[in-house]
This record gives structure tokens, C-alpha cells and sequence, in this order.
């Protein structure tokens, strides 16, 4: 009798259930298709962009992944430390500005410049750990797909070699885009706290100049650092050609120009989105109206 009781009450409940999705409005609108798969394509299309490199270096034979790996893995630390570089110095280069040009005291300046380097190194490692997971997540999706193409046990230690290195490749080649929207970030914050309608204008300066700075000048200096990787990586021949001929066509007379120059669309594409996010161009239209009743500059 309890079995009984309990099948009927099941069916009761699923006729009950069955029932009230009959009697919705089955009509929909197309848009609402749109916003359910929209964000998933992104984060689909993020995943992808994560993965490709370690799928191409999988799926590639060991002649190609001579050159690859050492490239991939040579680029991406060029890339993760010349944007510390370009981060630290746009920080300083802020608290310059807001010292010199908005006379702010160097005690104040100092204390502001530290505050907001430390927020921005904790927003940075709040982060690392998802963009961690996610190569991870991708480099897997791509061991699974390009794994069968690769022939011959001896060559199961190379897969997860080129594997590895691609996936650190990406991570570290993402840190830096992370570190470059930080830089932006960290000038707009450092300035806002004396200028609230330039500090988004004089983020982009500075990131610009800082990423040049940091290209050109020092021991951080791209060309430098990459022909250095490249040697130390590389082999003696790659597919036949000496390594020193191979290096001279990655990295021609004038690539430290391309290098200093050439990201700054990129980074000027960055700065729109952080000051989307971060209601830069608000303040700034709010400011040129008349809207905002704070003063545009506070003089400490």
C-alpha cells in the first residue's frame, strides 16, 4: 500500500508538472535566444583563443615544434615582463604627475602611488588564478583533439612537454595583457585622485609612454631580451637552417620599432574597454555638460 501511495503521488506530481508547462505561452522572443547563447560564445570564444596555441603545438610534428615551442615560449616571457615593466613604470610616472604638475606632497604622492600598487598586484593575483584553470581547461580540450595525430610511443614525453610549454606560454602571454590593463588602470586611479575628468585621458598617455619606455630602454629591451631566448632555446639548425640565420629573420634590424610602436592600437583598444568598464567616459562627458558638481581637479 505505501509503494502504491507513493507512484500515485509521483504521478499526480509529474501530470501536475506536465500540466502547467501546457498551459504557458509557448511564444518567445527571438532576442531572448540571442541573450542566452550570446555569453556563451564569448566565454566559448575565450576558451578557443586560450587553446589554439596549444592545439597547433600538439597537432604539429617535432620538426615544426623546434622552432615553435622555443618561439611561443620566448614571445611570452618577452611579453609578461616587458608589461610589468611598462606597469611599475606607469605607476611611478603617475605619481609623478600628480606630484609635479598637481603639486601634491611627496609623502602623499608616495603613500597614493603604494595604495594603489598594492590594489592593482591584488587584482592581478585574484585573477591569475582563474586564467590558471582556464589554460588548463583549454590545454586539455586540446591534448584531446590533436593527442591521436601524434604516432610512436617514444614521442608520448613530447607531447606533454610542447603541451606544458604552450600552456605556460599562453598564461604568461595573458598575464601581460592583464598587467598592461592594469597599468592603464593604476594611472587613471593614481591621477583621479587629483584630476577626476583627466585622469582617463592621462592613463592613456602614460600607458603608451611606459610601454615604450619599457621596450626600448634598459635590460628589458624586447629585441634584446628575445634574440637572448631565442639563442639559448633554439637548436643549432632548425629544417636545416643555422640557428644564427633563423634568429636574423625573426628578429630584423627594425623590430625593437614594431615592438615599441605596433601594440600601442592594442593598448589604446584596452584603455576603451577599462574606461567603459570603470565609467571613464561618463565622468568625462558629465564634466564637459556640467553635470558633476565636484570640481574637475583636488588640490592636496
Amino acid at each position: 500500500m505505501p509503494g502504491k501511495m507513493s507512484l500515485r503521488n509521483a504521478r499526480s506530481v509529474l501530470a501536475a508538472e506536465v500540466d502547467g508547462i501546457r498551459r504557458r505561452d509557448p511564444d518567445f522572443d527571438a532576442g531572448d535566444i540571442t541573450l542566452f547563447t550570446f555569453p556563451l560564445l564569448v566565454r566559448a570564444v575565450g576558451v578557443l583563443a586560450i587553446g589554439v596555441v596549444p592545439l597547433l603545438v600538439v597537432r604539429s610534428d617535432s620538426e615544426e615544434d623546434a622552432l615553435l615551442v622555443p618561439l611561443i615560449g620566448s614571445l611570452a616571457l618577452v611579453i609578461i615582463c616587458t608589461a610589468i615593466v611598462a606597469w611599475l613604470t606607469s605607476v611611478v610616472i603617475s605619481g609623478l604627475v600628480v606630484m609635479i604638475l598637481y603639486r601634491t606632497g611627496p609623502r602623499a604622492s608616495s603613500r597614493l602611488v603604494t595604495r594603489i600598487l598594492t590594489d592593482s598586484f591584488r587584482r592581478v593575483g585574484d585573477s591569475s588564478s582563474h586564467l590558471t584553470l582556464l589554460a588548463l581547461v583549454a590545454g586539455l580540450l586540446s591534448l584531446a583533439i590533436g593527442l591521436p595525430t601524434r604516432r610512436g610511443d617514444e614521442l608520448a614525453n613530447s607531447v606533454i612537454e610542447d603541451l606544458l610549454a604552450a600552456q605556460v606560454g599562453v598564461l604568461l602571454a595573458v598575464l601581460g595583457f592583464a598587467f598592461i590593463a592594469e597599468s592603464i588602470r593604476s594611472a587613471a586611479d593614481i591621477v583621479d585622485d587629483q584630476s577626476l575628468m583627466l585622469a582617463w585621458p592621462w592613463a592613456l598617455i602614460i600607458a603608451c609612454v611606459s610601454w615604450s619606455v619599457a621596450t626600448l630602454i634598459g635590460p628589458f629591451e624586447t629585441t634584446r631580451m628575445l634574440t637572448i631566448l631565442l639563442n639559448e632555446w633554439l637548436p643549432a639548425f632548425v629544417d636545416g637552417v643555422p640557428r644564427a640565420m633563423m634568429i636574423a629573420d625573426l628578429v630584423p634590424p627594425g623590430a625593437r620599432w614594431w615592438a615599441a610602436l605596433g601594440p600601442l592600437p592594442v593598448i589604446a583598444l584596452v584603455w576603451v574597454i577599462q574606461a567603459w568598464r570603470h565609467e571613464g567616459f561618463i565622468r568625462i562627458r558629465e564634466f564637459l555638460e556640467g553635470d558633476d558638481e565636484v570640481p574637475p581637479t583636488r588640490l592636496a
